[in-house]
């Protein structure tokens, strides 16, 4: 029973890696809204749930805009890769196409794949070519210093690791990175450019920093209209800080019009979390509350003093009662008049 077991798991096993090196299916394509000289495929596996799709220059297929644009135009095109080659039959309507596909891997890819240390890769065949993951590829990231499994030399193929990205960071002082940042580095365009520009501001910056600040969009340029409101010299933190809770120029300029010239980069930041406001300040002025400080205005929000509740402590007795009484009611409970004479 156990060698019938391990039998069959083998042969699964053989099916499953078979089934890898040929693959068929159905494709739709459309042309590139961006760019009228690439067509964007969608391919549907008949193994697999789900799609695949890129953009391609329309003559690495071996396909032509007049066929491409012209009606109900039958069509025979291939992808050729490393990896393997997808070839396509079809139909093309007017820049809309629809056909099958049929896959097949080179099984010479794969053996020296195997040598590299991708012992697996035979079963993504379909993937590492529509990747365009070539033999080439694979050996510059490992010749980069970088030892990957498959997945990780996977990702570092969609965002395009290279060579020229490594290079170019080394040349303005940033190596030695691990491929994960590198990775993060083109997801968020962390470019040597970016690195000057920032480096020239923030002189001190990390490298976990530039991305941070890049993510939240806390550029010299922002750095430079707080410097022109009056908030120069801003950390980096405070500028990300800004950027997350949306404390921006015109911001800034309601904020003053409101009356609050010149805040504290602190309170900037409370007054935008806890949502104080020209409708609070008009609020709270038809009940007779003028003039109240920011700190006031902050501590209204965190404890919930609004005209309301200022009506109601007016109903227990009170006709006007201090900004500090109106928050210790909302603490403890409003006490009736009596109790306090």
């Amino acid at each position: 029973m156990r060698r019938f077991a391990t039998s069959f798991i083998m042969l699964a096993l053989i099916a499953t890696a078979a089934l890898a090196q040929t693959q068929r299916g159905t494709w739709t394509a459309d042309i590139n809204k961006k760019d009228p000289n690439k067509i964007h495929l969608n391919l549907f596996r008949s193994s697999e749930r789900g799609q695949m799709g890129s953009s391609y220059n329309i003559s690495d297929l071996g396909l032509t805009k007049a066929i491409i644009d012209g009606t109900n135009v039958q069509a025979n095109f291939r992808l050729q890769r490393d990896a393997g080659t997808v070839e396509f039959s079809g139909t093309f309507n007017q820049g809309l196409g629809h056909g099958e596909f049929n896959f097949t891997a080179n099984q010479a890819y794969f053996a020296d794949m195997k040598q590299m240390g991708y012992p697996d890769a035979n079963r993504k065949a379909f993937e590492l070519t529509m990747l365009d993951l070539s033999r080439t590829y694979a050996k510059e990231i490992r010749d980069l210093g970088f030892k990957t499994s498959l997945e990780q030399l996977i990702e570092a193929r969609i965002f395009n690791v290279n060579r020229e990205q490594v290079g170019g960071l080394r040349a303005v002082g940033i190596a030695d990175l691990p491929l994960r940042k590198l990775v993060e580095y083109r997801i968020f365009d962390v470019t040597p450019d970016y690195v000057k520009q920032m480096r020239a501001s923030f002189p001190n910056i990390s490298t976990d920093k530039m991305v941070e600040m890049r993510i939240h969009k806390a550029t010299p340029e922002f750095a430079k209209e707080m410097a022109a409101l009056g908030y120069s010299n801003l950390s980096a933190d405070k500028l990300v800080e800004f950027r997350i809770h949306g404390v921006t120029p015109e911001f800034i300029r309601e904020v003053g019009e409101l009356g609050f010239k010149n805040l504290d980069p602190d309170m900037l930041v409370q007054f935008r979390i806890f949502g104080v406001n020209v409708d609070q300040i008009t609020d709270l002025a038809k009940q007779g509350y003028t003039n109240l400080s920011a700190q006031k205005l902050v501590e209204f929000r965190i404890h919930h003093v609004d005209a309301a509740f200022i009506e109601r402590v007016k109903r227990a007795g009170y006709s006007h009662p201090t900004p500090d009484q109106l928050v210790e009611f909302k603490i403890l409970g409003i006490r009736a008049k009596e109790a306090d004479l």
